[in-house]
């Protein structure tokens, strides 16, 4: 993996993939096919089977690290409407945390192949975000790809390099999950410190176990699973057990190194041997990803977002941004010099900006949760405000119907011209179609009469 990449800090997987696993961790596969019916959790039967062509292999390996970055990129890219995303060869192995060199593009190519080619049959087990329900479909992950050379040198059409313009286009599936926000927010500072594939999906399935996927329930603190149906589940196929531990051995303890895992052990004999995993405390409560996405447009850093979203709840990220928006337009704002750093303390010391508002001159200070646009001292600059933050915040709320897109670009057009904040576009999440366009047109309203 490349080092801590500054303009991402947070990676996104979508929970199903972190659950399934639809890649086998080793580097190296002779397969083209596999399946497994197999029950890891509470959530009930995992069943899979996988069909590569025959002069192919099943996805494996680095295949993981493209996939989440394909997920990342639909994030970051605003959730697009015609499931593609388009980027530079350079910038999708970025999100990939893969460096660039020749032999990267040449693996990258191998790996799009794997991806759009593979075909998986999923019973009873893929999680509907939108709907709520389990499902069985039959998909590919990539419905198709293709470049589009930018090179005026003749001899090297064709050829791919880091400038080479890509688009992929995802299963519709997968990207309705996306846009519905069933993801989870990883830790590119943490990811950033495994080395192998393997590991990495350890961390990222292990991940999912903790915070116990969509069950509801508190993070736990440990996991144990049969060692016969863990080593399925990560495409360890056909090895004894002492060759299944010998090769889980080094990923367990990059983890440990890491600070993900605090111990690792094993129970049993045979058959009935389990592994065991104990998480560190401070790993072990999950994120949303509104959270996290609204807390990073402020200008927090993505792996500090991130613990802080684990730390407190959606709303109360919401009431800290509602009282740095009211001291954005007091007199307060002259003290600010650091940002980030107020609101992080505004969230951890709520009840003191609660005492310093109270403090201010009448009419310099808007209360918290004052349903209005924010038209002073906005937070974001200018050119940071594009349209794809809108679609990350709203986490395809608006995209399902000719209505709901036509408010969101509404309320788009609003936030790019400076009239509102994040946390005013964090107001429409949840909100019914008749709800969120009374709440716009109140927007729009306050806005023409302050023009006038």
């Amino acid at each position: 993996m490349a080092g801590k990449d500054q303009s991402l800090s947070v990676r996104h997987d979508e929970r199903n993939l972190a659950r399934l696993n639809l890649v086998l961790a080793p580097n190296r596969t002779e397969l083209y096919e596999w399946s497994k019916d197999i029950q890891l959790d509470s959530l009930g039967l995992i069943r899979v089977t996988c069909t590569a062509p025959r002069n192919s292999q099943v996805p494996h390996g680095l295949d993981n690290d493209i996939l989440l970055g394909l997920v990342s990129a639909a994030v970051v890219q605003g959730l697009p409407a015609d499931d593609t995303v388009r980027l530079s060869i350079r910038e999708l192995l970025r999100l990939s945390g893969i460096d660039a060199s020749a032999r990267a593009y040449k693996n990258l190519k191998e790996s799009l192949y794997r991806l759009q080619h593979t075909a998986y049959n999923i019973v009873d087990s893929w999680y509907d975000g939108k709907q709520h329900r389990w499902r069985t479909l039959s998909f590919s992950l990539i419905v198709k790809h293709w470049s589009e050379d930018n090179s005026i040198d003749i001899e090297q059409v064709g050829q791919w390099r880091a400038q080479t313009l890509i688009a992929i286009k995802l299963d519709d599936g997968l990207m309705a999950n996306i846009r519905a926000g069933h993801i989870r927010p990883l830790d590119l500072e943490l990811l950033s410190k495994l080395t192998q594939p393997l590991t990495r999906t350890l961390f990222r399935t292990l991940s999912f176990q903790r915070e116990t996927g969509d069950s509801g329930k508190q993070p736990v603190m440990a996991y144990s699973v049969p060692l016969s149906i863990w080593a399925t589940h990560l495409g360890l196929y056909g090895m004894r057990n002492d060759t299944i531990l010998r090769a889980l051995a080094p990923a367990h303890e990059e983890l440990k190194e890491a600070g993900f895992l605090s111990d690792v052990t094993y129970q049993g004999r045979g058959k009935d041997r389990y592994v065991h995993y104990t998480f560190r405390s401070r790993e072990t409560l999950s994120a949303n990803p509104q959270a996290v996405a609204l807390l990073v447009q402020y200008g927090i850093s993505g792996g500090r977002a991130l613990g802080l979203a684990q730390t407190y709840r959606l709303e109360a990220v919401r009431m800290a941004v509602s009282r740095f928006d009211a001291l954005l337009q007091s007199e307060y704002r002259h003290r600010i010099r650091n940002r980030p750093g107020i609101l992080t303390d505004i969230l951890e010391n709520p009840e003191k900006y609660d005492t310093i508002l109270a403090t201010q001159p009448e009419g310099q200070a808007t209360k918290p949760h004052q349903e209005r646009p924010h038209s002073e001292a906005p937070v974001e600059q200018p050119s940071k405000r594009q349209e794809s933050a809108v679609h990350i915040i709203l986490l395809g709320q608006f995209d399902n119907s000719p209505k709901r897109r036509e408010l969101r670009d509404r309320a788009a057009r609003l936030y790019i011209e400076g009239h509102l904040q994040v946390f005013d576009l964090t107001q429409l999440l949840h909100k019914g179609t008749q709800e969120a366009e009374e709440l716009i047109n109140n927007w729009e309203q306050l806005i023409r009469g302050q023009s006038e």
